[in-house]
């Protein structure tokens, strides 16, 4: 999956956790994912690298979702989100599997960053996308966040256009696409990353920041920076 070798078991338990929950990039990114969902009728979701569920809720609530399934390369990731959400929840390595239903709504979010091979991953996307796609992934200049990008698995970031190009070709048509965080995430949050040491449990004072950070965020350019998120539709004309 990945050509830094992260293991991901040992991720969830030492690197990802309270910036999900709390991490102001994270809060805005489901935002912007429920603003381009609002409008979507939808009732069978699979979510592409679940995690601790943290997106399931914007993906389900105020809806009627018959079916919630998610994947993820993590086992100890899957152990905890089957204890607090009924679902279907299966160890899958998106570059090179696939489930064979398919589904009306496909989340994959901030993974595609973390991937050797994205083609092959948006390949098997579009084959268990019936209706929607939504998709977040981080941008930028690599070597200048690098620092931080590998403490996190992260392998690329992309080019403006890149991933839309990367969609079109794996047989999708784009909706919508929002680059947002400029410029306080992009470069400036970026920038400070690069000299903190990721970790699950967050200290008091980077929580108050991480609070604080949020309502500054409101102020990011809605059209620039490095977050990326992307509706898209199957192309049924190829």
């Amino acid at each position: 999956m990945s050509g830094v070798g992260i293991d991901y078991d040992r991720a969830w338990e030492e690197v990802y956790g309270d910036l999900q929950d709390i991490g102001p990039t994270h809060r805005h990114m489901l935002r912007i994912m429920r603003r381009m969902l609002e409008p979507l009728e939808y009732s069978s979701v699979l979510e592409v690298g679940v995690g601790h569920g943290h997106n399931l809720p914007v993906l389900t609530q105020g809806r009627a979702i018959r079916c919630v399934t998610g994947v993820d390369i993590s086992e100890r990731a899957l152990t905890h989100v089957r204890e607090r959400w009924d679902g279907t929840f299966r160890k899958l390595d998106i570059v090179s599997e696939r489930l064979l239903e398919t589904f009306e709504l496909v989340c994959c979010a901030l993974v595609m960053e973390h991937l050797d091979d994205d083609r092959a991953a948006l390949g098997n996307l579009r084959a268990m996308t019936s209706r929607y796609l939504l998709l977040t992934t981080i941008g930028g200049n690599y070597d200048r966040y690098s620092p931080w990008e590998r403490q996190v698995g992260h392998v690329r970031n992309y080019a403006r256009g890149e991933l839309q190009r990367k969609l079109c070709e794996a047989g999708f048509q784009i909706e919508r696409a929002a680059y947002w965080g400029f410029p306080f995430y992009s470069p400036i949050a970026r920038r400070l990353q690069n000299r903190m040491t990721a970790t699950s449990h967050l200290p008091a004072r980077a929580r108050l920041i991480a609070r604080i950070l949020y309502l500054v965020f409101f102020l990011n350019s809605s059209r620039r920076g490095d977050l990326i998120v992307v509706l898209a539709r199957p192309d049924h004309t190829r």
